[in-house]
């Protein structure tokens, strides 16, 4: 008697063979599949994961959310792997110099933040110049001062390479111009009606300037020879001694406007008497006399003197001027900003606004304008 064949049953044999397929499979390429889940995770591609693999810095970087830079660059010539955690926090930026140009940033000591504001601020010129000098300490405090000029950024590394300021003061020194010599690059200065034009060593007004608003100070308050000022500049001063007189304090104009010539004049005065270098410690040269704007004036006292530091009168007006408009011009200590030795009497008229704020700011009239 023959046996009976058996038949073969295609579903046990499929259930049999299919889980063992699967699991073959998954040993086989259990790195793909892993590689897909991280992918997916991570938003990284799979090539990326894969090198990430391959270079043993996936576990420094599955934790970190997922950046552009480190997956355009891990797959150049300019991946640096001891630059890996930088990469991460510097933002893609799509130009053809970038990974090249980030690298020599990195180099340089510069970090992922300091990177990103240089890429924010500067254009490719600019930070050709950061490459081609040392690392600029402070940069990312720097570039996002609202008071940093972009045009001026060479020369705030050299100014800062041989200065012990912090990099407010320095960035605000350049744009002073006290990086350059007294009367070099000297802007002239064109809106005149402006109350709070600066006037100084670096700016200068027209030898033909005369403002159309001057009016003569009430003889009450004014015992000099020069009794001019422009008309708000005027009014703002006799309300102050006004002021001051109901708080027992006396005080005068004692010489306001001075033309350009007139300035001239006592320039060449002071240098025959002094020698320029002394001379220009207390006397501008004429055009860059505060004076010739007709905002400014040396405040007497009482006994007819230009007020020192130990009057009453000067006491009440460090404390009182700004709100009346006016500032105290050339502080003490502030010598090497200003250009001119203290000057407790000479007084400068900015409006009632500006004045407060240079009053609480503590800074020279030179700083608050190169901040602004």
């Amino acid at each position: 008697m023959k046996k009976k064949k058996r038949k073969i049953s295609i579903k046990k044999t499929l259930r049999i063979f299919i889980p063992i397929i699967i699991i073959l499979l998954i040993i086989i390429n259990k790195n793909n599949i892993l590689y897909f889940y991280q992918s997916k995770t991570t938003n990284y591609k799979f090539n990326t994961i894969e090198k990430f693999h391959k270079l043993n810095i996936y576990n420094d970087i599955k934790s970190h959310k997922y950046s552009k830079t480190l997956e355009k660059i891990i797959n150049t010539k300019y991946y640096n792997k001891k630059y890996t955690s930088y990469y991460i926090n510097i933002d893609y930026q799509n130009n053809p110099n970038f990974f090249k140009t980030t690298n020599e940033l990195l180099a340089l000591k510069y970090n992922a933040k300091d990177i990103n504001n240089i890429y924010k601020y500067l254009d490719e010129l600019d930070i050709d110049i950061l490459l081609k000098n040392d690392y600029l300490k402070d940069i990312s405090n720097i570039l996002n001062l609202n008071y940093f000029h972009k045009e001026n950024l060479k020369r705030y590394i050299d100014f800062t390479k041989d200065s012990k300021e912090n990099y407010k003061d320095n960035i605000t020194y350049v744009n002073i111009g006290l990086d350059k010599d007294y009367y070099t690059d000297i802007v002239k200065e064109e809106n005149t009606d402006d109350i709070l034009i600066l006037v100084n060593k670096y700016h200068a007004l027209d030898s033909k300037y005369v403002p159309s608003d001057l009016e003569k100070i009430d003889k009450k308050y004014n015992r000099g020879n020069n009794n001019l000022m422009r008309k708000v500049a005027k009014e703002a001063f006799e309300k102050m001694c006004e002021a001051a007189l109901k708080d027992n304090i006396t005080i005068y104009s004692g010489s306001a406007y001075r033309s350009y010539n007139y300035q001239l004049s006592l320039y060449n005065r002071y240098v025959a008497a002094d020698g320029k270098k002394i001379a220009e410690t207390y006397a501008a040269r004429p055009g860059h006399s505060e004076h010739q704007t007709g905002l400014a004036t040396d405040i007497m006292n009482a006994k007819l003197e230009f007020i020192s530091g130990n009057d009453k009168e000067y006491t009440w007006l460090v404390n009182n001027s700004y709100k009346y408009g006016f500032i105290l011009r050339y502080p003490k200590g502030k010598e090497d900003i200003t250009g001119y030795m203290y000057e407790e009497w000479h007084y400068r008229y900015v409006g009632v606004d500006t004045a407060t704020k240079v009053y609480k700011s503590k800074l020279t009239y030179d700083e608050y304008i190169a901040r602004k």
